[in-house]
């Protein structure tokens, strides 16, 4: 199944802060997503709150 224009044309996900731009689709633990350590597995525990508070609409 492909998600159009859910990656740009070098195939990397396109978002803000990990929100993506279809409704639903979120990326977590992407280099750079909203700090500069979002790529490390570390940052996810700071990343999910804020994605699950946008999920349920807290944000």
């Amino acid at each position: 199944m492909r998600l159009s224009d859910a990656l740009d044309a070098a195939g990397q996900p396109v978002h803000t802060d990990g929100v993506g731009v279809l409704p639903g689709l979120y990326f977590a633990g992407l280099d750079f997503a909203s700090t500069r350590k979002s790529g490390i597995i570390l940052a996810i525990a700071e990343e999910a709150p804020r994605l699950v508070g946008h999920i349920l609409g807290h944000s």
